[in-house]
């Protein structure tokens, strides 16, 4: 679920959080295209990851549904899609899967690892040409394309883990628990999206922490150099 995740993340920077990536975002064209490029891909790549890895456990749900499909069309909600280029954020539909399709509980810990794992690899790939200093033809167009792919793959990967519902880390934690204490983990998932509402106005520091500054300096690792 990557509504609230996108949404997070444009309210941290608006608000002052890191000064460079959609404030620049706002005023600069190329830098508009490159968040655009960045959250597509993201988003595209995540859910179809999703729906990939559950087939290929047993489940085949979202490729039923038209969702294990590398087109963005699949993925993206029409007024997410609309937030995207008005407001710069949006979010992508979720991969719906039945666990008891699933070859075991651990599948849906696999399932829900996907979608960051994705975001991971399309960081580490895209870093590869600033790392090595690859010519860019374009007039620094490509390189920034590429900076925002890394860096907001990063951040998508390191929220998307965190273990509250509806965030893919939830499930992480259900798979991997014993068939007890998956039911009371499923108990606390109602309560998820509260808790992030209450992170976003009254820890935000501490959710920032988490999320960005491990990003920084994954994104950090994988170009050899700073970002932003």
């Amino acid at each position: 679920m990557l509504l609230i995740a996108l949404g997070l993340l444009v309210l941290y920077f608006l608000t002052g959080g890191l000064q460079s990536p959609i404030q620049n975002a706002t005023r600069d064209p190329i830098a508009f295209i490159a968040f655009v490029v960045a959250i597509i891909l993201g988003i595209t790549v995540h859910e179809f990851m999703h729906a990939y890895a559950a087939h290929r456990l047993g489940d085949d749900t979202g490729r039923l549904m038209g969702r294990m499909t590398l087109n963005p069309l699949a993925h993206f909600d029409l007024f997410g899609t609309v937030l995207l280029v008005v407001a710069g954020f949006g979010y992508g539909k979720p991969v719906p899967f039945n666990e008891s399709r699933l070859r075991s509980s651990s599948s849906v810990a696999l399932v829900a690892l996907a979608g960051p794992a994705a975001n991971f690899v399309i960081a580490a790939l895209c870093a590869i040409p600033l790392r090595f200093g690859a010519a860019d033809p374009f007039g620094g167009a490509y390189t920034e394309i590429l900076a925002f792919v890394v860096y907001f793959n990063c951040v998508l990967g390191i929220f998307n883990l965190v273990p509250i519902p509806p965030l893919d880390g939830s499930n992480v934690v259900y798979g991997l628990l014993p068939p007890r204490q998956q039911y009371t983990w499923r108990q606390f998932q109602p309560y998820g999206p509260m808790l992030l509402l209450l992170l976003l106005f009254v820890g935000q520091r501490i959710l920032f922490q988490i999320v960005f500054g491990p990003a920084q300096l994954i994104a950090n690792f994988l170009v050899g150099t700073r970002l932003f």
